[in-house]
């Protein structure tokens, strides 16, 4: 397999990677689980919450998305449900997996978002491909990049940077949802990354950290980090968690 960047040029893949794990795999022994609780305050900066959204459809998570960002500081996301917002935005995914049917719902997200309060990020950067499946060659390009029969298959290394950030400024992460094929090498590099250094953080920084939903906790059992979040819960229990918070104003 080949990675090549954007002008073609052999690059090596997500070389950050190796920078945002190192540290992560010690011989200490899983972190012991603690309780979850929310951990946001207004006006304060060091009580960021921080959620992370990946999956393929934006229609099985929209409901979750609009309540999000009227409760949490910032909200990633990645997966077909960024190639999705992304689209409305304006970008071409070319052959990517994209919900356009929802596209002005996409549009009302983002607008509710920015009236909350809420930073939206969106990939910069991302692992494109013909196809899904082992051996295939992938190039990193960014966003404005992508060609009509390229599939967005992952996030790229500029994109995890932003979303570490994200997480390195947080006390509170939750996350949901695989960020990109992360079942097909090379396409689970994102996930693998921002799997490792969440666990990092949640042993070395105090980062309350809960991974919710069967495909995310598979991931995370995928990158072996499964036990070094504060806890693994189901989708389902997230809406109970969000109406535990103080909701941001909304705009009528």
């Amino acid at each position: 397999m080949l990675t090549t960047d954007v002008r073609g040029n052999l690059a090596p893949r997500l070389t950050g990677r190796l920078h945002l794990i190192t540290g992560g795999r010690d011989a200490s022994g899983p972190a012991q689980p603690t309780l979850f609780t929310p951990a946001r305050k207004a006006g304060r900066s060091d009580h960021t919450v921080c959620a992370i959204v990946g999956g393929a459809k934006l229609s099985a998570k929209l409901d979750l998305l609009i309540r999000l960002v009227t409760r949490v500081d910032v909200l990633a996301l990645g997966g077909g449900i960024a190639n999705t917002v992304l689209a409305a935005t304006g970008t071409d995914m070319g052959a990517s997996l994209c919900d356009y049917g929802l596209i002005d719902e996409a549009r009302k997200l983002l607008d509710r978002a920015k009236a909350c309060g809420c930073e939206l990020l969106l990939p910069v950067d991302v692992v494109i491909a013909t196809e899904a499946k082992n051996g295939v060659e992938d190039r990193i390009v960014p966003c404005t990049a992508i060609g009509p029969e390229d599939m967005v298959l992952d996030i790229g290394p500029a994109t995890i940077a932003r979303f570490t950030a994200c997480v390195e400024a947080a006390r509170t992460v939750v996350w949901t949802g695989p960020l990109g094929v992360y079942e097909i090498a090379p396409f689970d590099g994102g996930t693998d990354a921002l799997a490792w250094f969440i666990a990092r953080r949640t042993r070395d920084a105090g980062l309350r950290s809960v991974a919710a939903g069967d495909d995310t906790i598979a991931a995370l059992a995928a990158a072996g980090v499964e036990d070094r979040f504060s806890e693994l819960t189901s989708r389902d229990a997230l809406p109970a968690w969000l109406d535990a918070m103080s909701p941001r104003a909304v705009p009528a």
